[in-house]
């Protein structure tokens, strides 16, 4: 992107204010009126309207870059949420593009360079755990032809025994023919890499999955990582389906016999990347219907639901503000009437499981299902 584009982009904003808080008509607690986690923790520079102003300081030579304007930059989870409420009124403001554009013009020594080597790491799958998932007849594609499904290996899972484990067990009792690539797993990109500014990387990775998803037939993708759903459903040219896993799920609960769990109310964090990124609100409030357990939801919840935290890599970055912004959404589970909360991310449990108070905790819906279908880790661990 050019200066001049960035410009353009950025012109659009006419700093109405509306991406600041929630789109209800009525706001019953004053805590729960504002939206952005960076703009309602930090200053207004750090909110939407603020940083389109760096945008176009930057776009016209007025400002350059330096250590204070990264810090903006970096505080910010890209949650979805501003240029979600953008696109509904009469202007939209393509907030996201400007933002991840922005990552990428940072000079490289202002980037923070664990989040970088995080990013890069995306590039290639090293140190993998995936033949764990033939203790459950997931085969490969490469070895077998009638695969048509896959599930896509990310790093959240790739490593770890347990959660594959878990998965593994669930693809098995969907019934379902679902392969994965085991033996030459494909780049597990996320988000990480957009964040990071990383966009040369992530087309060379893409390229790679597509290539060889039309190679082996694939026709429809199953992620367990919102995060990489997203940057799949937003890069990929490819023909194939990608899908939430928790869409599998929800076809699970209604058409195999499961046992009903019994657990204290639970409310429910929509990941901004599976929620606003890939518009699926639905199917995780199935699931958790499905397994009898009864749903509080949080006042702000949907496509008005706040970011945990984690997002645009301030997990990495920041990791005493991730945890900042994450205290604020358990403020709204206790005034909900909620000390369990349900999430279908990896990072919104690593950040609300940091920051959870004392006597509340956080479960992955994941790991729900898999307890409902009958799940015994003792029985079939490796």
């Amino acid at each position: 992107m050019t200066r001049e584009e960035l410009l353009d982009k950025a012109l659009s904003c006419n700093r109405c204010g509306s991406c600041r808080g929630v789109s209800q008509d009525t706001v019953p607690d004053k805590a729960f009126s504002l939206q952005c986690p960076s703009g309602m923790t930090l200053l207004g520079a750090y909110e939407p309207a603020g940083l389109m102003y760096i945008a176009r300081g930057l776009a016209l030579g007025a400002l350059n870059w330096d250590k204070e304007l990264a810090n903006f930059l970096y505080s910010c989870t890209l949650c979805g949420y501003c240029e979600d409420l953008c696109s509904r009124g009469y202007r939209h403001t393509p907030t996201i593009t400007i933002l991840e554009e922005l990552r990428r013009m940072v000079p490289d020594e202002l980037k923070p360079q664990n989040l970088i080597r995080m990013a890069q790491s995306l590039s290639t799958a090293t140190g993998h755990n995936l033949d764990v998932l033939k203790t459950y007849g997931i085969a490969d594609p490469a070895e077998d032809s009638r695969i048509e499904t896959i599930l896509f290996a990310d790093k959240t899972i790739m490593g770890n025994t347990p959660k594959l484990q878990e998965i593994g067990f669930l693809l098995q009792k969907s019934g379902r023919r679902i392969g994965c690539f085991i033996n030459d797993p494909l780049p597990p990109v996320d988000t990480a890499l957009l964040s990071a500014g990383c966009s040369e990387v992530l087309e060379e990775c893409i390229e790679d999955i597509d290539t060889r998803l039309e190679k082996y037939g694939i026709r429809q993708v199953i992620c367990y990582n919102p995060e990489s759903l997203s940057v799949l459903l937003r890069r990929s040219n490819s023909r194939v389906e990608f899908i939430p896993i928790t869409r599998l799920y929800s076809q699970m609960i209604t058409k195999k016999a499961h046992k009903k769990l019994k657990m204290p109310v639970v409310t429910y964090q929509d990941p901004c990347h599976l929620g606003r990124y890939a518009k699926e609100y639905v199917a995780p409030r199935q699931v958790i219907a499905g397994l009898g357990l009864t749903l509080k939801e949080m006042w702000r919840s949907g496509h008005n639901s706040l970011c945990c935290g984690a997002g645009g890599g301030v997990l990495f970055t920041d990791p005493a503000l991730a945890k900042r912004y994450a205290s604020n959404r358990w403020e709204e589970a206790k005034a909900a009437g909620a000390r369990v909360m349900v999430t279908a991310c990896p990072f919104c449990n690593i950040n609300l499981g940091a920051s959870k108070p004392k006597g509340f905790s956080v479960v992955d819906l994941t790991s729900l299902m898999a307890e409902a279908f009958g799940y015994k880790r003792k029985a079939v661990a490796r």
